[in-house]
């Protein structure tokens, strides 16, 4: 959202599409994550993007992506001196967006809201990255490297405290549904900065004078440049299209087997038997109710028969009987 010169060393309406389509891109990313969350969370597909290690990292590529381009813009937007009103503006905006997102996520979640997200890092990162946009590019990166490995040596249970979080250092971390504390996060809107120096020393390539023709670079560029906006509605939207599909669509008979499969692994370990025979057990249990036409899905609706129940049972116990050694058995 920064107009910058590029080779008009006066102008103040050229835009670098390739920020405005990387943004695009980011914030798009964001709402496919999002997407699958909802479809995890209402066992419409197998695969639970809060553990799964590949959404993990896509999720952590798109909150960096962000973030980069935080610094990156801090510094474009300063470049011909800082501009205090649209820099405040932009400021009171993201911490109203904070807010909204903290309230909104308190009443419908409240053991696990937002705190401190993504909005609330770029809030307070935007802050302290100030003196760093005319500080020596070495001593930005440097400062970068500690703030990225910081959660790695610092790390204390001091920290373990809603009053402290906020840091990243906790070594228990809170239970909430967004969190992009401030360690090892500064780390990378410092590197954005670093790069938006390199930027305005090296306009003169083609990539940032590249004005973005094209359908698709168009599209990407707009959502770049209603970012925010598109942050603040997705999820509501989606939410809103899932409640009245997901009755429709039924739960996912793949999601539901996984689900029991770690529910009976759970409880089966809990009991303290042996993970071997643990995983034999629910296995059992998973491949034997798959097998049975409806039962699966009748569970997740919470609307199983009296004969799928009596079923349910006795596979559960011929699953004890099979795996399970008999003293302890009856406890799982």
């Amino acid at each position: 959202m920064v107009s910058v010169t590029g080779s008009q060393a006066t102008g103040r309406s050229f835009r670098l599409a390739a920020i405005d389509v990387a943004r695009g891109i980011a914030i798009l990313a964001m709402v496919v994550y999002h997407l699958a969350w909802d479809l995890s969370a209402n066992s419409l597909i197998a695969v639970d993007v809060s553990t799964d290690v590949g959404w993990k990292i896509f999720a952590r590529l798109i909150a960096g992506t962000f973030l980069a381009l935080v610094g990156f813009n801090l510094v474009l937007a300063s470049r011909n001196g800082f501009r205090t009103g649209p820099y405040l503006r932009r400021l009171a905006i993201i911490i109203a967006a904070a807010a909204v997102v903290s309230a909104g996520t308190y009443w419908f979640q409240p053991d696990s809201f937002v705190f401190f997200g993504i909005l609330h890092a770029i809030a307070l990162t935007s802050i302290l990255a100030l003196p760093f946009l005319r500080a020596p590019v070495w001593l930005t990166l440097v400062v970068a490297v500690f703030f990225l490995v910081g959660p790695h040596v610092l790390a204390s249970p001091i920290f373990n405290s809603y009053w402290w979080y906020w840091l990243g250092l906790a070594t228990d971390p809170p239970i909430t549904v967004d969190f992009v504390p401030i360690f090892p996060w500064f780390g990378v809107v410092l590197a954005g900065v670093a790069a938006g120096r390199f930027v305005l020393a090296h306009l003169d390539w083609p990539l940032w004078q590249w004005r973005g023709e094209g359908a698709v670079a168009r599209f990407l560029a707009l959502a770049g440049r209603w970012s925010l906006s598109i942050y603040l509605i997705h999820q509501p939207i989606l939410i809103g299209i899932l409640m009245v599909a997901a009755p429709l669509i039924g739960p996912s008979e793949a999601a539901l087997a996984a689900q029991l499969r770690a529910e009976y692994d759970a409880s089966c370990a809990l009991a303290g038997y042996e993970q071997g025979a643990c995983d034999a057990y629910s296995r059992c249990i998973v491949t034997a109710l798959s097998a049975e036409e409806g039962i699966l899905v009748s569970a997740g609706q919470r609307q199983l028969s009296e004969a799928q129940l009596d079923r349910w049972q006795v596979i559960l116990a011929e699953c004890r009987a099979k795996h399970l050694p008999p003293d302890v058995s009856e406890g799982v």
